[in-house]
């Protein structure tokens, strides 16, 4: 008898996968409240974004990025404009690396192809695994791309600096002093710093620094012009917001655009 093989991208390990889809439309402002599910999800945002929030992790979700939530892990989700959320639900999925929380990633021109190729044929109800064990095979190949990771932040565990992250996360722009929203939460400004480079390893400036960023991505991915955005989010100049995305980027935001599909030429302009 032949071995066959199982590394993570072969198509035998999707022959015995569940495979379910769930696309709905959400307006504005609208929350998912923490729960948990059963199986793997692979969360996208066809149009609008997402902001998905677990215990101790963050993310951002939009067209230009998809989360991958492992089964068992409770979540909620805050919608950031109208959305249309496209979801593919994958239990008894073997050999696909673990996950400690949730996983942020690029989606790339292929894997949007892919992904909602296959969230189309799973509505079906003939859809079976084996049938389409190729098309899971190249989707699931693809997720686990390297160069594919995107930015998400930690969140603390002590009460008093979660607080103060869920007041950053609810406006990123408000350009509020630490000694302002620490005073809100009862403690003072070295406490709260102490307890970031205690969990997070970061000072609060350089996390919020990481929130600005993420959302300064879905704000390209919107189409918003790299000026507005950095004005927006308090920078003195664009040149300085450039530096600041390249420092955590890699890219300057400018040529990040360029990279990315489905963007329009004005959030080209600076």
């Amino acid at each position: 008898m032949n071995n066959v093989s199982s590394t993570p991208g072969s198509p035998t390990n999707y022959l015995k996968s569940q495979v379910s889809p769930w696309v709905s439309r959400y307006p504005a402002g609208s929350v998912i409240e923490p729960h948990v599910h059963d199986t793997l999800q692979i969360l996208y945002a066809n149009c609008g974004a997402m902001h998905v929030r677990t215990h101790g992790q963050s993310c951002i979700v939009n067209p230009g990025r998809a989360a991958i939530i492992p089964a068992g892990l409770e979540h909620e989700i805050h919608m950031r404009g109208q959305t249309e959320m496209a979801t593919l639900y994958v239990g008894d999925l073997r050999n696909f690396p673990l996950l400690n929380g949730v996983s942020s990633i690029t989606v790339s021109s292929m894997m949007k192809q892919l992904l909602l190729r296959t969230i189309d044929r799973s509505a079906d109800n003939s859809f079976t695994p084996s049938r389409n064990v190729h098309l899971l095979g190249l989707l699931f190949e693809e997720m686990q791309t390297p160069d594919l990771k995107a930015p998400h932040f930690s969140m603390p565990t002590d009460r008093r600096a979660s607080l103060v992250c869920e007041m950053i996360l609810a406006d990123p722009v408000k350009n509020s002093c630490l000694k302002t929203l620490a005073s809100q939460v009862g403690a003072c400004t070295r406490t709260i710093n102490r307890i970031f480079r205690k969990e997070l390893g970061v000072s609060f400036c350089e996390w919020r620094q990481q929130v600005r960023i993420s959302f300064a991505i879905d704000a390209l991915h919107q189409g918003q012009p790299v000026s507005k955005i950095a004005f927006d989010l308090g920078y003195s100049t664009v040149s300085a917001f450039s530096y600041a995305f390249r420092k955590q980027i890699g890219i300057t935001p400018t040529l990040y655009v360029s990279r990315k599909p489905n963007m329009t030429s004005a959030s080209m302009s600076n």
